[in-house]
């Protein structure tokens, strides 16, 4: 029962991480200024926005196949050496990339290091228990049963 909470939080944790906008919270649009002639619509943030990437079909509802389509391509996106398995280093690179991308205008201060430690352990050790085979890649194999699991319970 402990591994399989282990892995459920993994893969919770790894969906939520390779989809930074999960973690958070949704910012408040900005009042349009007069001033400008043109105003640039920003998409949904946080959990909309994560819904709305995998809403393939647009009816407001995500089924178990948009989810591991959306998680897939995620997976892809994330796999830089195009190997099919995530190393850790390559899984950071990308949540980097996609805090920088995803992270509300006008923040700037990077995670303390206290901080960035705390999300570096929790990493690993999610990582570790995902890594069914211990090769030090996980795979979509490996995380499919675990995504599962999480979309049935939700």
């Amino acid at each position: 029962m402990n591994r399989f909470l282990t892995l459920g939080v993994l893969g919770a944790s790894l969906v939520a991480t390779s989809l930074p906008a999960f973690a958070q919270a949704s910012a408040p649009t900005p009042a349009p200024n007069p001033q400008t002639q043109v105003q640039v619509e920003r998409g949904p943030r946080g959990p909309a926005r994560l819904l709305a990437m995998a809403d393939a079909d647009r009816d407001g509802r995500v089924t178990e196949t948009e989810a591991l389509s959306a998680l897939s391509a995620r997976f892809a996106e994330a796999d830089a050496n195009k190997d099919g398995g995530l190393t850790k280093e390559e899984l950071t690179a990308f949540l980097q990339s996609q805090w920088q991308a995803h992270r509300p205008e006008g923040e700037r201060r990077a995670p303390s290091e206290r901080a960035r430690q705390a999300m570096d352990n929790r990493l690993d050790a999610m990582f570790r228990a995902a890594d069914a085979d211990r090769d030090g890649r996980v795979t979509m194999d490996e995380i499919r049963p675990i995504a599962l699991a999480l979309f049935r319970a939700a």
